[in-house]
């Protein structure tokens, strides 16, 4: 979210943020809107993939959400109709950045970052061990995803702010 706010801002040119996480739907609540009528809808139904998307603020970060669940919404992600709605959002907007679930417990980022330009790793402070993180690295590697960077997140700062700047 964060990334994609910054860019709509700084850029100012039109930010798509899209959610391929179907079991766990986050944004649409972040941005204080619905998940109704998002990415499931628009690779069941017909209609340009604009009319999908939410506006979530004044004119260029838009929220494409998963949508509502269908029983196969997972098959949906290894379709050539959502490998089409990837290129109509290229078309549309200068930039996507499509949240995925964990790669911990999911491959859907793996097939989603077959389908784009790269991947950026979010890393739990704490909580992702290295040794998955490096698994993870291999496996993006071997069917060449590229990994564009990697981010640590949630980390604290167990040493007095005093102390950590004087190191």
């Amino acid at each position: 979210v964060s990334v994609a706010e910054t860019l709509a801002q700084n850029a100012r040119r039109p930010v798509c943020l899209f959610e391929a996480n179907f079991r766990s739907p986050t944004l649409p609540e972040l941005f204080g809107t619905t998940n109704h009528h998002g990415l499931t809808n628009s690779l069941l139904e017909n209609g340009p993939i604009g009319s999908f998307a939410k506006p979530v603020n004044e004119d260029n970060l838009w929220l494409l959400s998963s949508g509502s669940l269908a029983v196969d919404s997972q098959n949906l992600l290894t379709s050539e109709r959502l490998r089409e709605r990837l290129q109509e959002l290229r078309k549309g907007f200068d930039f996507v950045i499509i949240d995925a679930p964990p790669l911990t417990r999911y491959s859907d980022a793996i097939v989603l970052g077959q389908l784009s330009d790269g991947l950026v790793l979010v890393l739990e402070a704490d909580s992702t061990r290295r040794e998955a993180a490096s698994a993870i690295a291999a496996n993006l590697r071997s069917v060449k995803v590229p990994i564009l960077a990697a981010v640590l997140n949630k980390r604290t700062f167990p040493i007095p702010q005093k102390i950590y700047n004087k190191l």
